[in-house]
């Protein structure tokens, strides 16, 4: 064996001081084998000088055969990796080499740190899968929550306490900068020259730890009305900047619009107002005013009723009952009375019905023209041609007539100076209007002429002066004789652009507020986190989205308005509300318990509070996200639970490996003293009983040895000898239990597998069907060769049933029995041994089956176990 490093390994008779040098070489090797790193040292052919324990226990190497061996040799499908090329680079030009490898073979990741010596490299490692996959975990964590971010539609910043940049979404670098924005300075990058209000409101979320929310315009180059929010966290602060500027140019636009509207309605020379469905005068401009010598204030129906004659008052109620019934535009003639004079005047009040945007009900928009003098006159000389056309001239509606069939014969001055047209021009009055509006207008009005309907419709009409379009209501009725047949067509042409394109320009924001909503809405209910709104006073829930509502067990109709208290009584969850509705915010405290619609399961969840301030600065809402965590607390105890099973299964096998040689000294002297002679008979049948009782002990412990040992390949095994082995470690507690085991082989087939992780899946059925007798029944063992059909072809091998006449298991239990962490024997099981073994079991290109019953009579479980022995099983996974 070549000489270890090391170790010194001269004689002691070499020179005087060789007993203290071989004393201290041993005290640095006893050092090596007790490092918490594996070690393994190689001379320059890569043969393996020494290797402590550790690195035995790790790279499952022959304490014994693997000295003197090259790595090559014992991994030969390490050649071409990472490994030979760090191993390679160390040994060639004696430089130290650091890198993390994956052990196929044991499933293992490494972290190595090769160092060259004198004779060749020392290799230290240690195993980190644990923490690679927590790392792995983390950068998956990571991602997911970049990729949020940018789905986003607000530009999303994150800051450290210094004002630089830890994180961009690409909004934000779309928005703000041509690069990366990570790791600049804010103020620098997004802030010379621009302070004010962003100054003031960044410091206060950063410095007062105050969540701060304001709207601005940025200019140069960003050039946006931005809504901005700084939310402070533990590390800086969190700034969201959400693009406004359509939205304040639509509000400019709407305050100019309504600004222009109120200016004409007071500058028109008639008595304008507006009246709601229900509440009455909502609006009158000052020459109404002035004239019934009421203020502003005086909307009640009584005030305006006051003004009107009372011989009028029931024709006007009655018309507008019928025109709120039916829509139609109120036209009634009515005299009213002048403050200053004392006298009633006739006027003409009409007024039209629109969509209220605020409200359900409807917005009357009317006129009260005056028309007294009109009225006298057609009282006193009857119709008068001139006059009634003098009247239609001067009125500031556009006034149009027609024959019977439908022939314009007249259009009053206001409404020709807007067409551009004269008396002459009225046959081609089709093309006054848009170009494609012209054969629906056309089609309209010969119908209504057709029918003797009334004509309403909207359409645009170019304007002379220059040529632009504005949308116009025009309606006609038909004028009738005693007989009925209609003599001409009245109408009247309303201009209506303003209106129109107001109520489309509120119809594009509601579509796009409405979107939005959708999105966020969206967000909101398919986030794979739990989130609700709570009320800060009862602690009842406002809104909970999807996941949340399947949290906790019941469908949102069932949660919202209720207390959380009342939902989940967890411990301690009281005092955490109180505190949020006092200012405070919880931060990744974690609560377990049960909840009432999911008793006996025990839960964990990590729960993140925040209160939401309202704009006078009182908190309005509380905010929640909450992960459940309960699979990733189980998977930490069942760890633990898995390192406590490992390591008492090392001890059993190392004690059954200790006492193999004094069970073979006592099986040597009892031999001795059965060939004495002058043993007495009844000493010699005690002699036999002794070596019987001990060769069963010698084969439990052979027994155990075996099946703690891990395998290294495949290896050819009957069900006989899979079987027998685990029923031998039971033998002592089926006895006890009052269990009959019946065990049948009905074929010798040898089956390619792992028989240690047979054994292992063997070892898990047998105990649970031990566990299900605790007043005694009987084992059933079968195992017979077969063919399997379940995978769409015939497979051939053997199949191993074990039966128990236990309870049985309920539909219940049934529907979980492979879910990991499930388990019905409260802390006396992790939950995971039928989940291993049905992995074991795929791995194998095998199948588990199960039946159970809980019939009062026929009552038990079978499990089923097919192994093909056609295929080659799958590398074991190290456990």
């Amino acid at each position: 064996m070549p000489q270890t490093p090391f170790v010194n390994t001269a004689s002691p008779a070499s020179s005087p001081q060789a007993g203290s040098s071989a004393a201290s070489g041993l005290d640095f090797a006893a050092l090596l084998d007790a490092a918490p790193d594996a070690i393994i040292t190689y001379d320059r052919d890569f043969r393996i000088l020494y290797a402590n324990p550790q690195a035995i226990r790790i790279s499952q190497l022959d304490a014994d055969g693997s000295i003197g061996k090259t790595y090559w040799d014992i991994r030969p499908e390490s050649r071409g990796t990472i490994l030979e090329e760090n191993f390679l680079a160390a040994m060639r030009h004696r430089v130290s080499r650091q890198f993390e490898f994956y052990c196929a073979p044991i499933g293992v990741w490494m972290d190595v740190l090769v160092m060259p010596f004198a004779d060749g490299v020392a290799v230290f490692y240690k195993d980190i899968s644990v923490a690679k996959l927590a790392r792995d975990t983390r950068d998956i964590a990571t991602k997911r929550l970049q990729q949020m971010f940018d789905a986003m539609p607000d530009s999303i910043v994150c800051l450290d306490r210094a004002w630089n940049f830890t994180f961009a979404n690409w909004r934000a670098v779309d928005m703000f900068a041509s690069g990366p924005l990570t790791g600049e300075n804010f103020w620098y990058s997004l802030h010379r020259g621009v302070l004010e209000p962003f100054r003031s409101n960044y410091r206060k979320a950063m410095e007062q730890r105050v969540p701060t929310e304001f709207e601005a315009y940025y200019p140069e180059p960003v050039n946006l009305w931005l809504n901005i929010q700084s939310v402070p966290t533990d590390d800086g602060i969190i700034v969201f900047f959400r693009n406004i500027t359509e939205r304040r140019r639509g509000e400019e636009a709407l305050r100019e619009s309504e600004a222009r509207y109120r200016l004409l309605t007071e500058l028109n020379p008639q008595m304008i107002w507006m009246a709601s469905d229900g509440t009455g005068v909502s609006y009158t401009n000052q020459r109404l005013l002035d004239y019934a010598g009421l203020s502003p204030n005086d909307n009640s129906n009584r005030d305006w009723l006051a003004i009107i004659h009372p011989e009028d008052q029931p024709l006007l109620l009655a018309a507008w009952q019928r025109v709120h019934a039916s829509g139609e535009m109120l036209d009634v003639q009515l005299r009213l009375r002048q403050k200053s004079t004392g006298e009633y005047r006739w006027f003409l009040c009409r007024a039209l019905p629109v969509p209220d945007d605020f409200t359900t009900g409807r917005r009357w928009l009317g006129v009260c023209i005056d028309i007294h003098d009109y009225r006298l006159t057609v009282e006193a000389l009857g119709t008068s041609e001139a006059r009634y056309r003098a009247l239609i001239e001067l009125n500031p509606q556009a006034l149009w007539m027609s024959d019977a069939h439908g022939k314009i014969t007249y259009a009053n001055r206001g409404f020709s100076d807007y067409l551009g047209f004269t008396t002459a021009d009225l046959d081609h009055w089709i093309t006054a209007f848009h170009r494609d509006d012209r054969a629906r207008i056309l089609e309209t009005w010969s119908q209504c002429v057709a029918a003797g309907s009334e004509y309403d419709n909207e359409a645009r009409l170019i304007r002379a002066r220059d040529g632009q379009s504005r949308w116009w209501w025009i309606r006609a009725r038909p004028i009738r004789d005693a007989s009925g047949a209609v003599l001409h067509w009245l109408g009247v042409a309303i201009d209506i652009d303003d209106r129109k394109t107001f109520a489309e320009m509120l119809l594009q924001k509601q579509a796009e507020t409405e979107r939005q909503r959708a999105e966020l809405e969206t967000i909101y209910d398919t986030a794979p986190v739990g989130l609700a709104l709570f009320d800060p006073v009862e602690f009842r829930y406002l809104r909970v989205n999807d996941h949340q509502a399947a949290v906790i067990g019941l469908p949102k109709d069932k949660i919202l308005g209720r207390s959380i208290l009342e939902i989940a009584p967890l411990e301690g969850l009281k005092e955490l509300f109180q505190q949020v509705a006092a200012g405070n915010t919880v931060r990744n405290n974690i609560l377990e318990g049960e909840l009432p619609t999911r008793p006996g399961q025990h839960r964990f969840w990590s729960v993140n509070y925040s209160p939401i301030y309202s704009a006078d600065g009182k908190i309005e809402a509380i905010a929640a996200v909450v992960v459940e965590i309960t699979h990733q607390k189980k998977a930490e105890n069942a760890l633990i639970q898995s390192e406590k099973l490992a390591a008492v299964g090392r001890l059993a096998s190392s004690i059954s490996h200790e006492i193999n040689n004094p069970l073979e000294a006592i099986t040597n002297l009892l031999y001795l003293i059965a060939l004495t002679d002058d043993l007495s008979p009844s000493a010699r049948a005690y002699v036999q009983t002794a070596q019987s009782e001990l060769s069963r002990v010698c084969q439990i412990a052979t027994q155990t040895l075996r099946f703690h040992r891990q395998a290294v390949r495949a290896t050819n095994v009957t069900a006989a000898e899979l079987v027998n082995a685990v029923l031998n470690l039971y033998q002592g507690r089926l006895a006890n239990s009052s269990i009959k085991v019946e065990a049948c082989y009905a074929t010798t087939t040898r089956i390619l597998c792992f028989e240690n992780d047979i054994r292992q899946v063997l070892n898990n059925l047998i105990a649970n069907a031990i566990d299900a007798m605790r007043q005694g029944g009987r084992l059933i063992v079968r195992a017979h060769d077969a063919t399997d059909e379940s995978r769409g072809k015939s497979r051939h091998g053997i199949r191993i049933t074990i039966a128990d006449t236990g309870h049985g298991m309920s539909p219940e239990v049934r529907a979980r029995l492979f879910e990991p962490f499930y388990t019905t024997k409260d802390l006396n099981g992790t939950g995971l041994g039928l989940w291993i073994s049905a992995g074991i079991v795929r791995r194998h290109q095998g199948r588990l089956s199960f039946r159970s019953t809980q019939h009062p009579i026929h009552h038990g479980t079978i499990f089923s176990l097919f192994l093909p022995w056609a295929e080659e099983p799958s590398p074991p996974v190290s456990q």
